[in-house]
């Protein structure tokens, strides 16, 4: 066999053996739950967050509203009869089991009855499927002026992967408006030991 060939023969053993090695994550624990959320305030240009539909953007500031942290916040439902998504793209940590959830909200409603009719549904997906259901906000916990409040909401994740998408949903029925204005958000990540 030439040297050419051995060397080619070497990589090839090398190059497969490389699929069993495990590839370091971008984050990890060290004991303490950890910040996985870019962009919480919704200021920063980059990483963009998603948002369907495109248009009207789901982000506003003055005149619309005083955001909590200037110059934008999150703003969601306000139009009757429609399901709008904010998406963000998260690294995960090995071991991840526990998620916490925290930020400012506002919900400013026209639907203050005792009946859940406007929903903002927090979820964390792997590949569209959700791992982690963080909870929800309804018209039940708004009024008609709003004011920004602290919240929290914790899950734990049925999976470990190694990036996720947090996914934020309002979802309106067709009567008796209610929007969801969101900022200063967390997403906080434990491991197992």
């Amino acid at each position: 066999m030439s040297t050419r060939t051995l060397v080619a023969a070497a990589l090839i053993t090398l190059a497969a053996g490389c699929g069993n090695a495990k590839v370091p994550r971008d984050v990890v624990c060290d004991g303490a739950p950890i910040e996985v959320l870019p962009n919480g305030n919704f200021d920063a240009a980059s990483p963009a967050w998603g948002e369907d539909p495109a248009s009207p953007s789901l982000l506003c500031g003055q005149p619309t509203l005083m955001p909590d942290t200037l110059p934008l916040a999150a703003c969601l439902g306000s139009i009757d009869g429609t399901t709008q998504i904010l998406t963000q793209t998260v690294a995960l940590p090995e071991g991840a089991t526990s998620l916490t959830l925290s930020g400012r909200i506002c919900i400013a409603t026209a639907d203050t009855g005792a009946v859940e009719h406007d929903v903002l549904q927090f979820d964390l997906l792997e590949d569209g499927n959700v791992i982690a259901a963080l909870g929800k906000k309804t018209n039940r916990d708004g009024v008609a002026d709003c004011q920004f409040a602290s919240f929290e909401l914790s899950a734990t994740t049925s999976s470990d992967p190694e990036t996720a998408t947090l996914r934020i949903r309002s979802i309106l029925d067709a009567d008796l408006t209610t929007t969801f204005y969101l900022d200063s958000l967390s997403l906080k990540v434990g491991c197992a030991p």
